[in-house]
């Protein structure tokens, strides 16, 4: 376990927040077609308005009105005051693994998809889902651009799970028979790392919140 101290500031590091924004599927549509979809986003989604409002952006109607690229605006509509108020998710050393793992692009949900074997059945393939969209589901990858994950000001972001997939990651993590690969290059990495993200979830679980992984450097 001594190589998981072994950092280095060359990958970026990882972060795991609060993610309060229902509408995200919808929102990451109109982003992709006209400003009159985006108008009628806000019209229907005033928890969305408000939010951008109480970042000093005035009468916010059309996309042109908010000033900030499309991974920034992610960010900030998935925060709901409640959440900005509540104690970080994960702390001490399960936050500090994950921040950073000393393999690679330093990337701990990578390092899972990567090591550990969800078992072949619908359980297994749920899990993997859903480590996957905690992954990606901001990348180039599932998007083909990059506009939602890479953001101005050094925002980065990678993934998301909504707050019923939080309940239910949360769950299979603890309750499905994975298995780890023979390969894994660090000595109990993937069950440090899983064990880690469990009480990641477990916070998310209790703040009823999804979570949103960002990395920055």
């Amino acid at each position: 376990m001594n190589n998981f101290q072994d950092n280095t500031d060359l990958n970026p590091f990882y972060t795991f927040d609060t993610f309060d924004c229902e509408g995200i599927l919808e929102l990451l549509t109109v982003l992709e077609t006209t400003d009159e979809d985006f108008t009628q986003f806000l019209s229907d989604n005033p928890i969305t308005v408000k939010r951008i409002l109480e970042q000093g952006i005035e009468n916010p109607i059309k996309r042109k009105d908010i000033p900030w690229d499309d991974a920034n605006l992610i960010f900030i509509v998935s925060k709901s005051l409640e959440s900005k108020m509540h104690p970080p998710l994960g702390k001490g050393k399960s936050k500090e693994r994950l921040g950073r793992v000393p393999l690679g692009e330093g990337n701990p949900i990578s390092y899972l998809l990567m090591y550990l074997i969800p078992p072949n059945n619908e359980e297994g393939e749920v899990l993997l889902k859903l480590i996957s969209q905690l992954h990606s589901g901001f990348s180039k990858s599932i998007h083909g651009h990059e506009k939602f994950s890479k953001g101005k000001w050094g925002m980065s972001l990678h993934g998301y799970l909504l707050s019923e997939d939080v309940v239910k990651l949360h769950k299979l993590l603890k309750s499905v028979k994975w298995t780890v690969s023979a390969n894994e290059p660090l000595d109990g990495g993937v069950r440090t790392f899983a064990n880690d993200l469990s009480i990641i979830l477990r916070d998310a679980t209790k703040q009823k919140t999804g979570v949103l992984m960002r990395s920055h450097n």
